[in-house]
């Protein structure tokens, strides 16, 4: 009975995990005003702190990617969670923004290892028939923290007096759940036992980085996962903002901001769950790229109750061809034996755009006093999620079929 409830706590760990992630990461949306006006920061610098756990991010998805896939998840994912929860956990004594900018880097550290593991615990601990349900599941903890995060943060500013003893208690909670995943995570033996398993031991961290590098799929994956992160990540750190200025109040902004995260729990649940069922992933990206530029540019431009309906169809857009982005190497002959490789690859680079734009939207800000330009940008990384997709291979259970079909 153990052996059968582990897949489960394992998919729990994951969710808690990408829940702790966003919490920390995007919590910082709604300090970012009061942190501003305490330091004296430009909208710029206000940009580059949220960007810079993203740099660091990107530098170290990969190395994460390929130490997980070879020492395991649970040493890989612990030591990732534990630096996660004690440099969280230190953004709240900090005494000026060089500070504040070094917590903020090691945060990025520990940030890195968590997407390869989803993917990796998904192709550990769940049949192929499953992944884009296991992984939706675990990536849906991003939402839920993106909710708490936007939503709590506001009352809880409000209650503790200072942004500093937020970013305290939230750092607190990364820490338990640190101390959670050494004593319950379990590594699947019968999985690291497999051949597929002893081609990754037996080769170098190297050969096994030149191999991801040379596989088309890989590359055209990492483009959908930058288009679909920038648009989410920025709008979810901008949104507030946006709406500030049209005189929205914070705790209301806040609300609608959160929009695009249930937006992320239906594509998180529903796409994965969906394409498991249709055995198709491919029409489901194309289909979500096409509506996302239009829906970009109106989250970013309308007022007025709309405007809660389209950041749900952001997140659900952008989050749901990421959802995709992410199971399609556990399905891919090619990228199935480096799943956590893979993913660490993808999204290293992908996430290249949520390190550049929150910083070039407040830039922007700056300089023309207006988010329009930046927000035309965002919907043309929307709609390239379309044209990106088009020359994608289908990895879905019916290929087969659509192949011999074409023929």
């Amino acid at each position: 009975m153990q052996s059968k409830l582990l897949p489960t706590l394992m998919l729990i760990l994951a969710f808690l995990s990408s829940l702790t992630l966003h919490l920390l990461l995007f919590s910082y949306s709604q300090l970012k005003e009061a942190i501003q006006l305490e330091m004296h920061l430009s909208y710029a610098e206000v940009g580059f702190i949220f960007s810079v756990s993203v740099l660091v991010l990107i530098l170290l998805r990969i190395p994460w990617g390929l130490m997980i896939d070879r020492l395991g998840l649970k040493i890989s994912l612990g030591a990732g969670l534990t630096l996660m929860g004690i440099s969280g956990f230190l953004r709240g004594f900090a005494g000026n923004y060089a500070t504040l900018l070094l917590f903020q880097l090691f945060l990025g550290i520990g940030f890195a290892a968590i997407m390869p593991s989803v993917s990796k615990i998904a192709s550990a601990w769940f049949p192929p028939r499953k992944a884009g349900f296991a992984i939706g599941v675990a990536i849906s903890g991003f939402a839920v923290g993106d909710i708490i995060g936007l939503s709590a943060t506001p009352y809880l500013l409000t209650w503790l007096g200072v942004w500093r003893n937020v970013f305290l208690v939230y750092g607190l909670w990364a820490v338990v759940l640190a101390v959670i995943w050494w004593v319950l995570a379990k590594e699947n033996e019968s999985h690291d036992l497999s051949t597929e398993t002893k081609v990754i031991h037996n080769s170098s961290m190297t050969k096994n980085f030149t191999v991801l590098l040379r596989v088309k799929q890989v590359w055209l994956l990492t483009g959908l996962y930058f288009c679909a992160s920038v648009c989410y990540d920025t709008f979810l750190l901008w949104l507030p903002s946006i709406l500030d200025a049209e005189g929205v109040p914070s705790t209301t902004a806040g609300l609608i901001t959160s929009m695009l995260p249930f937006g992320f729990i239906f594509a998180s649940f529903i796409v994965g769950s969906l394409s498991d069922r249709v055995g198709l992933r491919k029409p489901f990206i194309l289909v979500l790229g096409l509506v996302c530029g239009p829906v970009v540019y109106a989250a970013g431009t309308l007022q007025g109750p709309s405007i809660w309906f389209f950041a749900f169809v952001l997140g659900l857009c952008s989050i749901g061809v990421l959802t995709l982005v992410i199971t399609i190497p556990v399905e891919h002959q090619q990228t199935a034996v480096f799943v956590g490789s893979t993913v660490g690859v993808i999204s290293s680079f992908g996430n290249l755009g949520s390190f550049f734009m929150p910083t070039v939207m407040g830039f922007v800000k700056d300089v023309t006093g207006s988010f329009l330009w930046a927000v035309l940008t965002l919907a043309v990384f929307g709609e390239l999620m379309l044209i990106i997709g088009l020359p994608l291979t289908e990895t879905g259970r019916k290929r087969k079929r659509l192949t011999s079909a074409h023929e």
